[in-house]
């Protein structure tokens, strides 16, 4: 009776010690399926990751698949925005490595405290020398967006950043902005440090030889990885429909 006793202590000592290290449980889901019966799923298996809705990759390209496309994308962003600014962009990769193995990062954590089956690419970042005069802005973002929106990312939405404009909010040194589809994204940025009424821009640009007016973009998306289709659709069909509970770990 004793030993039992202890046995329950040094239990409720673990459980304490994972919670206050953080390692909690993870959570779990119980519907009823075509057939009446109760089915719970741990979302410690869930082949996507927290926040993310894993039925946006069912049908889409996988890591292979995805590449022709996207390189087709990033080529004519580069040439419409460079036509329509005067300044010419140049990768900062040769383009045979665009999309080269260390480009790409597995997902480690699906925030469950399981592992995201996914991969992840960051590339193809592009650079100016200079960028037009201020008022040609919306020109240059306007022809960019028709690039993203033909390829189904929708147009650039400018991020609200109050510290890059005047007091007005009109007269701005900075846009940035992204087009996305929930799986492929692009960053866009047009800038002047020559507007910053601070100095600031100027400064850090001759501190890290940096063009003080540039415009900038890069590539990224988050796919399953080649060969893995097959796997990733059988994860992910017992949480088809369900509504995924709060981040429980965090990569």
């Amino acid at each position: 009776m004793r030993t039992y006793a202890v046995l329950l202590i040094a239990f409720a000592l673990l459980l304490s010690g994972c919670s206050i290290l953080g390692f909690t449980p993870s959570p779990t889901t119980t519907n009823t399926d075509e057939t009446g019966t109760e089915v719970t799923v741990d979302w410690v298996n869930y082949p996507a990751y927290e926040g993310y809705d894993g039925e946006n990759l069912l049908g889409y390209p996988d890591q292979a698949e995805l590449e022709p496309g996207a390189r087709e994308l990033v080529e004519q962003l580069q040439t419409v925005i460079a036509d329509t600014s005067g300044f010419a962009l140049t990768s900062g990769e040769p383009e045979r490595d665009w999309f080269a193995d260390n480009n790409w990062h597995p997902q480690d954590d699906n925030g469950y405290g399981g592992d995201s089956i996914l991969t992840t690419v960051n590339c193809c970042d592009f650079s100016s020398d200079g960028a037009p005069m201020s008022s040609e802005w919306q020109r240059v973002l306007d022809a960019a967006s028709q690039v993203t929106q033909d390829a189904g990312l929708g147009k650039f939405v400018l991020d609200d950043e109050r510290e890059w404009c005047g007091d007005t909010g009109e007269q701005c040194w900075r846009w940035a902005g992204t087009a996305t589809d929930g799986v492929q994204w692009i960053f866009i940025t047009i800038q002047d440090g020559a507007l910053d009424p601070t100095g600031d821009a100027v400064n850090e640009a001759k501190r890290f030889g940096w063009p003080v007016a540039s415009i900038s973009f890069g590539y990224g998306a988050t796919v399953v990885p080649t060969g893995q289709v097959d796997e990733y659709t059988r994860a992910l069909d017992p949480f088809l429909g369900l509504e995924q509970p709060a981040s429980t770990s965090s990569d």
